[in-house]
């Protein structure tokens, strides 16, 4: 995979510069004790389900959770803690809705950040790269599959766009080159088929 066309959203960057700053830098120190640390964020285990408290920065965790499934909890309810302020059961739908679209959206990147991915030696087989991910991440296969996914896809589109502007710049030194004469007919062709008149 050509991970240099590959760009990050202005939230990814976000989440990757504060992990950095903190010296979450491989899998080894992404663990959600490690993480909680660094963002000064408390990590309770107890009886109740999951949620966070934003404003008091902490997250509480059922303590039967498996791992897993505790992680995945864990980046959702961060995002929360991060980022947003208020009282969901208080708040318009709507903001609740973007709230909760963008701690989606935090998970996957918090889960598996792409500078992690990119230094490990992720499988060329889609049916090994998936499981590679979620053990080496300790996410679920599904959350595994759409961050392989979006991060092909980002890849896919990154080189296109520098396939189009490369040809785009051939072009440019191609018509640069034309004679005089060629850029007057082609002009000339241009004014027609616009319906303008033909300069005769």
């Amino acid at each position: 995979m050509l991970f240099s066309y590959y760009r990050e959203t202005e939230l990814e960057q976000w989440i990757s510069a504060k992990y950095k700053e903190h010296g979450i830098v491989s899998t080894v120190e992404h663990d959600i004790e490690h993480i909680a640390r660094a963002f000064g964020v408390a990590l309770v285990y107890e009886e109740c389900p999951s949620f966070s408290d934003n404003e008091e920065q902490v997250i509480f965790l059922n303590k039967h959770a498996d791992d897993v499934t505790a992680r995945v909890i864990f980046f959702h309810e961060l995002c929360h803690c991060l980022r947003h302020a208020g009282d969901q059961r208080a708040m318009p739908a709507l903001f609740k809705y973007a709230q909760e679209s963008e701690a989606e959206q935090f998970v996957l990147y918090a889960a598996i950040p792409f500078y992690m991915f990119a230094k490990l030696p992720v499988p060329d087989q889609r049916s090994e790269a998936i499981p590679f991910l979620a053990e080496s991440f300790r996410v679920p296969y599904d959350l595994a599959e759409r961050r392989l996914d979006q991060i092909q896809r980002r890849v896919l589109y990154g080189s296109l766009l520098a396939a189009a502007r490369e040809s785009d710049r051939q072009t440019k030194r191609q018509v640069a080159d034309w004679s005089r004469e060629t850029k007057r007919v082609m002009s000339q062709l241009e004014r027609q088929l616009s319906g303008g008149k033909s300069g005769r």
